[in-house]
């Protein structure tokens, strides 16, 4: 019983830490700016922004595996649940023009850094509770 649980636990953690890479993956897609190289150069307000959108994202994966029974469940609702957060975020862009949330981030401006940041983590609060 034991050894089925560890083994359990593995299989949850590794579905959820390829689902938090590939949603990851797909961020640095829809941003106009290579992430890696930015962080690379030091830019503190890509790295908030990829630092808040995973944990948004865990906290999202956190629920889907707390309020699933099978692990095809866990991965349908986490995936459901982070395509929300993902797109709630592009629609906030998308209603915010006066606000070129990429470009400021590019240009390293730490106050919408922080904006993004909050933005993700309430995002993977409120899908959290809806997926749950």
């Amino acid at each position: 019983m034991a050894i089925e649980n560890f083994l359990n636990a593995l299989l949850y953690f590794a579905v959820s830490a390829a689902l938090m890479l590939a949603m990851v993956r797909f961020f640095f897609w829809v941003t106009p700016y290579n992430d890696a190289e930015e962080i690379h150069k030091g830019n503190a307000a890509v790295g908030i922004t990829l630092f808040s959108q995973m944990v948004g994202l865990g906290i999202i994966l956190w629920s889907a595996i707390s309020h699933n029974d099978t692990l095809a469940e866990t991965i349908v609702w986490g995936i459901f649940g982070s395509l929300l957060m993902m797109g709630s975020y592009l629609i906030f862009e998308w209603l915010t023009p006066k606000l070129p949330v990429r470009e400021e981030l590019r240009k390293g401006n730490m106050a919408v850094a922080w904006i993004v940041a909050g933005i993700f983590i309430t995002l993977g609060l409120v899908v959290a509770a809806c997926i749950s």
